[in-house]
């Protein structure tokens, strides 16, 4: 078992829970989605992870590694968070620093966790983790900001920053939402191929019902914040629970042929 939560409860100051006993497994080597309506409470899960957030309340056990992750201090948190366990995030452009080149800020994420590491081992650790994430000119992304990369690209660059420290778990929170539908399908093998070859654990946030059952083996649903039902690969075109068949519904009116009229 690479990542285990048991009976996560999250609350923030005077407010109900906005996830309540939720209980989940990721496996190594492993494609596991969880999936809920906006608001349902997974991105907050996902930060719960390692931590980055405070809520008012953050109990249960968030276990990898052997350790229960909430109740380390926060000298051994920083070895997992990026090491361990990485995080890629909804939206490349504002999870990268405008100001800095791609390539130094993931050299940078490489060296929190390898301090004394020289700067020309840094550096080649960058342009190897640019190379792992398909990205066809490495040297040209390195010394580009932000601003003069393609969202595709940069979410490239935001998988090599969270690769370079060769995680055990990925974390990637809505990873294709500010992406075209080639760029999605691209980014999704991506990740896919990058599990095999690495033993790498993904656990993918997601609102996309369809892009969920085209790659996860096992699916989680949320619904204000409570687990209503496990999918296997297996069962994940017959959902039981009447909040999934709903989600399943809407994903298919959603794919319905548009019909335009001309005005």
């Amino acid at each position: 078992m690479t990542l285990r939560i048991n009976h996560l409860k999250i609350a923030f100051e005077n407010k109900r829970p906005v996830v309540e006993d939720l209980s989940l497994a990721v496996e190594e080597r492993s494609f596991t989605a969880l999936v809920g309506e906006s608001g349902s409470g997974k991105t907050v899960t996902a930060l719960s992870v390692c931590r980055l957030i405070r809520p008012a309340v953050l109990t249960g056990e968030i276990l990898f590694s052997g350790k229960n992750l909430l109740s380390l201090d926060e000298k051994e948190l920083l070895r997992v968070r990026g090491g361990g366990i990485s995080h890629i995030f909804q939206d490349p452009f504002s999870s990268l620093n405008p100001v800095l080149p791609a390539g130094r800020q993931i050299e940078e994420a490489f060296r929190i966790h390898h301090p004394r590491a020289p700067k020309s081992e840094a550096r080649n650790e960058a342009l190897a983790a640019l190379g792992d994430a398909a990205i066809p000119d490495p040297e040209r992304v390195c010394r580009s900001f932000p601003h003069e990369l393609s969202g595709g690209l940069c979410q490239r660059a935001m998988i090599a920053m969270a690769l370079v420290s060769r995680p055990k778990v990925l974390i990637a929170d809505e990873p294709t939402t500010a992406l075209d539908t080639a760029t999605q399908d691209q980014i999704m093998r991506l990740l896919a191929r990058l599990s095999a070859e690495r033993n790498l654990a993904v656990f993918f946030i997601t609102h996309d019902l369809g892009l969920a059952r085209d790659w996860a083996e096992v699916i989680y649903v949320l619904e204000k914040g409570r687990l209503v039902e496990r999918l296997t690969k297996e069962e994940k075109f017959t959902p039981r629970e009447p909040y999934t068949k709903k989600l399943f519904r809407a994903e298919l009116i959603d794919q319905k042929p548009k019909t335009f009229i001309e005005i």
